[in-house]
């Protein structure tokens, strides 16, 4: 009996905890929107949050850096889910999805340098993207030897979220992550590359995923 109330007090206090981070995560959230919201609606629009990413980049990171376009579309495409008609996306960043992004942004620039020396190596043609078979070479240099074609398509499947058939900076980080998880075994990405493994309920896993992958 005493081993049960230790264990029942131990989970109560790990829900206050958890309650308590979410109480400041939302506080958090809501000072941002506060500042960066202009326009007083209660959410962010494309202009507000690329001020907001570029403004944490270089206070957080001390780079000057300007979120392109398609940085924008892969966030909006990855964490505006909600306020829209029929839960579909509207097209703004609500407190609920800020902070996930920030998380993502924050992740991605913490290796910028390492994707952006992967695009330099690999990207043959320099139009700054990696294309399908520069994705094949990248994922078997990384892998140090031989990634079976299905596996790159799915890859770049997964990532390529602006449909283009071309990996900007964010998607190539996305990608790398989906191949490491894949070959792990775990064909899920995680949406804020550092709160662990987040399932995204959207993505497919490939077919006969134990005999696609290279990597025992």
């Amino acid at each position: 009996a005493r081993g049960q109330v230790i264990l029942v007090e131990a989970e109560l206090q790990r829900k206050a905890a958890e309650n308590q981070m979410k109480r400041q995560q939302n506080e958090l959230a809501q000072s941002i929107l506060e500042k960066y919201d202009a326009d007083h609606n209660g959410i962010l629009s494309p202009t507000e949050l690329k001020k907001m990413l570029a403004d944490y980049s270089k206070h957080r990171f001390n780079e000057e850096v300007q979120p392109t376009e398609e940085d924008l579309v892969f966030l909006f495409r990855l964490f505006d889910k909600r306020g829209g008609k029929d839960g579909k996306r509207d097209g703004n960043i609500d407190r609920s999805e800020l902070m996930s992004l920030l998380r993502a942004w924050g992740d991605f620039m913490k290796q910028k340098e390492v994707v952006q020396g992967l695009v330099k190596t690999f990207d043959k043609d320099e139009n700054n993207a990696i294309d399908m078979d520069e994705l094949q070479d990248l994922l078997e240099a990384t892998h140090k030897g031989p990634v079976k074609r299905e596996v790159t398509e799915w890859v770049m499947r997964e990532s390529d979220l602006s449909g283009n058939g071309l990996l900007n900076d964010l998607e190539l980080a996305r990608a790398l992550l989906a191949f490491e998880l894949l070959c792990k075994g775990e064909p899920h990405i995680r949406k804020d590359l550092s709160e662990g493994v987040v399932v995204d309920k959207d993505l497919e896993p490939p077919k006969k995923k134990t005999t696609i992958c290279a990597v025992q």
